[in-house]
C-alpha cells in the first residue's frame, strides 16, 4: 500500500510595513449587522476531544502547509505517519524530484504549520502526542536543529485542535494553540533572542474553532477563534501590548459558523472569511479605521462550503478557494479591487476531480498563484488507496496545465485532468512557474 500523506491548510500572509493606521477597537463586544513550562516525558498522550464542527476532530487530517519566502519560491508541508514531509519549488524545478517528497522530522502527531519571516528563512511547527510544540527552521543553508529532528518548545497543548503560528518581522515568531484541560488558548513567542514560556492567552473554555493568527504589519498581530455560538472572537497586538479584552462579533442572521479563516492584503488590514453549512461562505474586514458589516459570497443554491484557503498577491487583490462539503470540488473566486469575479455569489468550478483535503494557497508575486490540494485514488484490484499530491497555477495568463486538469506532485501520473490537455503541453516548463 503506498504511504499515506497526511497534510495541512495554509493560512495566510504576513507583513512587515510600518502601520500608522489605528488599532481595531477593543473592549466590549461589538455589533456588527448584515448588509509554560517544557515537555514532561513521562506525560500520556492527550486524548481526542470535541472538535471541528463540534465533532472529534481527526488529527491526522489531510491538510497542507504552504508558504512562499520570496520570488518563484514555494514550499510545501505535508504530514506522512508522524514524519514532517517536504518539497519545494526553486525557480526551475521542484526537489527533491517533481514526484517526491523529502522526510524531515519526526513525532509529529498533528499536521504542520509554516511561516516564513523573511528571504531564505522558514520555520514549521507541529505538535506530538503529549502536546509539546515541535519546531524545525531554515536558516537559509540547513534545516536546524537537524535535517531529521525537531528542537522542543512549550508543552501542554492539546493536538485534537489546531495550533497556529505567524510572524510580524525577522526575528519575531509567536504559536497559539489550545489547553486540552481548560479549553484556553495557550501562547508562545520568540523575540529574536529567546522563546518565552508557554502562557495562558485570556479566554476560558469557549475555543471551538481556532486560534487563527495573522499579522496586518510591522509589530501587529490578530488572534481569532470560533466560539460555542460560532461566534468570532478577536484580540490584537498594538505594538506595545495585547488588547485587554476579546472582541465578539454579532453574526449575521444569527448563523452558527463552523469555518474560520484569516487573512491580510496589507498595512492595517485585516480580513475574516466564516462559513456556515446552510448559508455559505461570509466576508468581514478592517479597513484601518473601522469594521465592515458582513458579506455573503455565496448564492442560495451554491455547494455548502467545508474549508476557505485566501491568498493575496498584492493590496486590494483576493484570490479565494474552498472546498465543496458534498461534492468535494474546489471552487474558486476572486476581487480585483473593484468587484469580485465572476460575480459576489457566484463561483469559478474545478470540476474533474474530487478533493478529501482542504485546498492550500500561496503566492510568491504579482499575478501568480498556486493551489494544492490532496486527493484519493481507490485501487480496488490491489486494495490500496493511493494519495496524490494536486498542483494548478495561475501564470498570470491563463492556468498551468489546465483549468480542469491537475499536475501531480506525489503518487500516481504525472498529470490529472477530466479531458485531454488542450495544448497546455506546449508552455516550457520555466513559464509554468
Amino acid at each position: 500500500m503506498a504511504p499515506l500523506l497526511k497534510i495541512f491548510i495554509q493560512w495566510l500572509p504576513t507583513l512587515s510595513s510600518p502601520s500608522t493606521l489605528r488599532s481595531p477597537s477593543h473592549g466590549e463586544s461589538i455589533q456588527v449587522k448584515p448588509s509554560s513550562s517544557k515537555a514532561n516525558p513521562q506525560q500520556q498522550p492527550v486524548a481526542v476531544t470535541q472538535g471541528r464542527h463540534g465533532k472529534a476532530y481527526d488529527v491526522e487530517s489531510k491538510r497542507l502547509s504552504t508558504v512562499s519566502w520570496g520570488k518563484d519560491h514555494v514550499d510545501v508541508f505535508g504530514f506522512d505517519g508522524g514524519n514532517l514531509t517536504h518539497k519545494y519549488w526553486d525557480g526551475h524545478q521542484w526537489s527533491p524530484s517533481s514526484t517526491t517528497m523529502e522526510t524531515l522530522g519526526q513525532g509529529l502527531a498533528t499536521p504542520p504549520v509554516s511561516v516564513s519571516w523573511g528571504e531564505n528563512r522558514l520555520d514549521v511547527f507541529g505538535l506530538d502526542e503529549h502536546g509539546t510544540i515541535l519546531h524545525q527552521y531554515w536558516d537559509g543553508t540547513a534545516w536546524k536543529p537537524h535535517h531529521a529532528e525537531f528542537e522542543e518548545l512549550g508543552y501542554g497543548c492539546d493536538p485534537s485542535y489546531d495550533i497556529d503560528a505567524g510572524t510580524w518581522g525577522p526575528g519575531h515568531l509567536d504559536i497559539f494553540c489550545n489547553d486540552p484541560h481548560y479549553g484556553q488558548i495557550l501562547h508562545q513567542y520568540y523575540d529574536g533572542h529567546q522563546w518565552s514560556e508557554l502562557l495562558p492567552f485570556g479566554v476560558d473554555g469557549d475555543v471551538v474553532i481556532g486560534p487563527k493568527v495573522v499579522s496586518w504589519g510591522e509589530n501587529h498581530m490578530a488572534v481569532f477563534f470560533l466560539d460555542r455560538k460560532g461566534q468570532v472572537n478577536q484580540r490584537y497586538w498594538d505594538g506595545s501590548q495585547w488588547s485587554s479584552d476579546w472582541v465578539t462579533f454579532t453574526n449575521p442572521k444569527d448563523y452558527h459558523f463552523d469555518t474560520l479563516t484569516v487573512s491580510s492584503w496589507g498595512e492595517g488590514r485585516l480580513d475574516v472569511w466564516a462559513a456556515e453549512r446552510t448559508s455559505g461562505l461570509w466576508h468581514l474586514y478592517w479597513d484601518g479605521y473601522q469594521w465592515s458589516e458582513w458579506e455573503c459570497l455565496s448564492g442560495s443554491d451554491d455547494e455548502p462550503v467545508d474549508h476557505v484557503a485566501v491568498a493575496s498577491w498584492s493590496a486590494n487583490h483576493f484570490d479565494v478557494v474552498v472546498l465543496g462539503q458534498n461534492d468535494k470540488q474546489y471552487r474558486y473566486k476572486y476581487y480585483d479591487g473593484a468587484s469580485w469575479q465572476p460575480s459576489t455569489s457566484g463561483w469559478y468550478g474545478r470540476p474533474g476531480v474530487s478533493f478529501d483535503s482542504a485546498p492550500s494557497v500561496v503566492s510568491w508575486g504579482p499575478s501568480r498563484l498556486d493551489v494544492f490540494g490532496m486527493s484519493s485514488v481507490e485501487d480496488v484490484f490491489e486494495l490500496s488507496v493511493e494519495n496524490k499530491l494536486l498542483h494548478q497555477a495561475w501564470t498570470g495568463y491563463d492556468w498551468y496545465p489546465g483549468t480542469e486538469e491537475w499536475e501531480t506532485l506525489s503518487g500516481g501520473d504525472q498529470t490529472v485532468a477530466e479531458s485531454p490537455p488542450n495544448g497546455q503541453q506546449s508552455i516550457e516548463v520555466e513559464l509554468r512557474y
